[in-house]
């Protein structure tokens, strides 16, 4: 799991501890990380990607990457 929290580190530096206690103790939160990671990987796959549904799921991933991301900072912001 250590390379699938990677981009939440780099999305929340300030919050590293709180995502390391998360980790470690919410499955949930590790759930929503993974979650992150694959969106992020489809996100840069149809950035690059030519065909006819490429805009249309680049559109799809952005606002879930945006989405898990905000899912992602209320669970940080809320613990101590």
């Amino acid at each position: 799991m250590k390379s699938k929290s990677l981009y939440v580190y780099e999305r929340f530096p300030d919050k590293i501890r709180a995502i390391k206690s998360l980790l470690a103790e919410d499955p949930e939160f590790l759930d929503l990380c993974e979650d992150y990671h694959d969106c992020i990987h489809a996100l840069r796959h149809w950035t690059f990607s030519n065909g006819p549904e490429s805009e249309s799921r680049f559109h799809e991933y952005l606002t879930l990457v945006r989405e898990l991301e905000m899912e992602i900072m209320q669970v940080l912001y809320a613990k101590p």
